[in-house]
């Protein structure tokens, strides 16, 4: 497991902290939660980007299966 260290601001660590608290999770488990969603997101919009491109491409194509 890789470890690094994160500067955050103070108010963005007082908010992650309560998050934490109330998830009952650590400080820790709470960030890794977050950047997981963060990459999560950020790979659904690709493929979704992905997704538009090939159906903006074969359009006619698409629209002649359908029928």
């Amino acid at each position: 497991m890789a470890e690094t260290r994160l500067r955050l601001p103070d108010a963005t660590y007082e908010q992650i902290k309560k998050i934490a608290g109330s998830d009952g999770q650590s400080v820790n488990s709470a960030m890794v939660g977050a950047i997981e969603e963060h990459i999560a997101r950020r790979r659904r919009e690709r493929y979704r980007a992905i997704g538009r491109k090939v159906a903006e491409r074969d359009r006619e194509l698409l629209e002649r299966l359908a029928r």
